[in-house]
């Protein structure tokens, strides 16, 4: 969104240039309109770095840095210019409208307002659950930090918190902040129920304060203190608001920012402790998604401002999945990836609770190049003693190596794969061209393909619809079918795929029953009576395991003939001896 140009000179005219370098740099008066201290970007002894107050604008003679109060801001904070505005209009109190549909700029206005409040109701809300924190130390919640070993002052750091056990705590708190019920309702801190009654969304847990890349306060991660929580969610995240996409926001990224920039790397963990321990060794370019899986927002959030990043993982099944799916999503992006291993199976807050920073630097200084972590797989899913088994690792292989858009990096990481694999790289280079020839048949035939008009029923398989029922009855099923079946095997356009694809990213993350009452917001836009009877029904299996091998296998078994018979229709169409030769070698390879 373009934010407009007076709009940027309100801010400008009241952020002045001193106070807001004074808040990062000690500043002398050296002349009637002139400030000096030493340079914030780069390490000197003699103080070289000038603010004019009548410019409002700095200069460093020694590294040559300067520019005006957004600049400055943009340079320590790692920020993008659009960002810094944002900073400097919270700290200036200036509201910046949203897009004003038809010109309409009041409306626009009105709309940045009550985005505002919710960012002050979160800020307020955050303090409150710290306050209760602090003035409670003999909590459930203190204890547990206790036990964890996160001492009071990491915790404040970091804005950790604790919902009181009780249903009206927030709501009472919000009230006499001056906020209605219904902007705590908004900004996810109090649930309405069916019937009307508003009460607490967070209740007797651990909170997580979570703020945006600009350090606005969003929302909140809340851990249950109860070892089977009643309701069945180990965490619970604020719902999507104006103001939090869980997607697109990564724990502790304000903390992080200058960090990655300085130390040219970012490190990506699974949760909340994870980023801490991080922190408190001194790798404080650490963050972590927020209980979902990592996403292409958040990828591009950490692409600027660094090329490097290191996966943090649980070495678990679960754990390679995840740095599989990452790297999915990284390569395209031309970033450096590696993966850190945690020895003895822990996490980074075990190996920092035993170990201590040593542990961990150490642990960071033996991450491994992410295609380790693919080739480490090979030997579980294929026989690579068999050629035709070194050619489905090599198609394994290659569906990582098709991401890699750069030249350089790809020859790197061929040649490595080649040496894994005990073949030559013109094997692999050979395999990579089939490889997206497919993918460009695939996408030519998606565009070429009739779609499903408004209305029309589309025929689903058994295999998927029983898919679907097990993903959303049951929490086991759905990590099942996750460990089963690729992300990519299901197509996110369509709402019964989708369903299922989020039905099992909430069972992998702990929030199975959050992810399935969701699913109904799919409804809107792509009306499904499938998923709409799959939320409505209780199914229970005697056997999960075997209900969801079997339809996997079924469901696998049903795109084989779909494909086949695609193809069939492509050849009975074409009259190119060439592409007749090809479809049919595609047909056999079908089977």
């Amino acid at each position: 969104m373009a934010i407009p140009p007076s709009v940027i000179e309100d801010i400008r005219a009241r952020c002045d240039i001193v106070d807001v370098v004074g808040s990062f740099v000690q500043l002398k008066r050296s002349g009637s309109s002139s400030y000096k201290g030493l340079c914030p970007f780069h390490n000197e002894k003699t103080p070289s770095f000038h603010v004019d107050t009548a410019r409002q604008s700095y200069h460093c003679f020694g590294c040559g840095k300067g520019g005006d109060v957004f600049r400055f801001l943009m340079e320590k904070e790692s920020v993008t210019f659009y960002d810094a505005v944002h900073m400097l209009a919270s700290r200036a109190g200036v509201i910046i409208p949203d897009d004003a549909p038809d010109g309409d700029l009041e409306s626009a206005r009105q709309r940045a307002g009550a985005k505002e409040r919710l960012y002050r109701l979160n800020e307020a809300v955050s303090g409150f659950f710290c306050r209760n924190l602090r003035e409670h130390p003999d909590s459930e919640a203190a204890q547990y930090l206790r036990r964890r070993g996160i001492p009071d002052d990491v915790a404040q750091k970091f804005r950790i918190g604790a919902a009181p056990d009780s249903w009206d705590a927030a709501l009472k708190f919000c009230r006499a902040q001056g906020f209605s019920e219904e902007e705590g309702v908004t900004a996810g801190v109090l649930h309405r129920s069916e019937g009307g009654k508003v009460f607490d969304q967070f209740r007797n847990r651990l909170v997580f304060s979570i703020f945006n890349e600009s350090g606005r306060g969003v929302g909140f991660s809340a851990r249950s203190l109860e070892p089977k929580p009643q309701d069945g969610r180990k965490y619970v995240n604020t719902p999507e608001t104006p103001v939090f996409r869980k997607g697109a926001l990564l724990y502790a990224l304000p903390l992080a920012r200058e960090a990655m920039v300085k130390n040219k790397l970012a490190i990506l963990c699974e949760g909340q402790l994870d980023v801490i321990a991080f922190h408190r060794a001194g790798f404080e370019c650490a963050v972590a998604p927020l209980g979902t899986a990592f996403t292409p927002d958040q990828a591009r959030v950490l692409k600027r401002y660094t090329n490097h990043v290191a996966l943090a993982f649980d070495s678990d099944g679960a754990g390679r999945k995840a740095v599989l799916r990452a790297a999915e999503i990284l390569l395209p992006l031309s970033v450096e990836l590696k993966v850190i291993r945690i020895p003895g199976g822990k996490d980074p807050d075990e190996l920092f609770a035993s170990g201590g920073a040593a542990a961990v630097a150490a642990a960071v200084e033996a991450a491994v190049p992410w295609l380790n972590v693919v080739t480490d797989e090979l030997g579980e899913k294929f026989d690579l003693d068999s050629p035709v088994g070194k050619g489905e690792a090599a198609a394994f292989i290659g569906g990582f190596l098709k991401l890699v858009e750069n030249r350089v990096e790809l020859e790197s990481y061929v040649r490595a794969a080649a040496a894994c694999l005990k073949v030559s790289e013109e094997a692999i280079f050979a395999e990579l061209s089939s490889l997206r020839r497919h993918d460009r048949r695939r996408e030519e035939f998606r565009a070429t393909a009739v779609v499903p008009q408004p209305g029309r029923a589309v025929k689903y398989s058994p295999a998927i619809l029983t898919l679907l029922e097990l993903a959303v009855n049951s929490a086991d099923a759905a990590r099942l079918i996750g460990e089963l079946l690729e992300p990519d095997e299901l197509d996110d356009s369509d709402p019964v795929a989708a369903a299922i694809n989020r039905a099992v990213a909430g069972a992998l993350n702990g929030e199975h029953a959050e992810a399935v009452r969701g699913l109904g917001a799919l409804l809107e836009n792509q009306p499904s009576p499938e998923l709409s009877k799959a939320l409505v029904s209780h199914i229970e299996y005697t056997d999960v395991e075997r209900a969801v091998g079997d339809s996997v296998r079924e469901f696998r078994a049903a795109k084989k003939r779909q494909l086949r018979a695609e193809l069939m229709e492509k050849l009975r169409r074409s009259g190119d001896p060439e592409e007749r030769t090809r479809l049919l070698a595609e047909i056999q390879k079908a089977r």
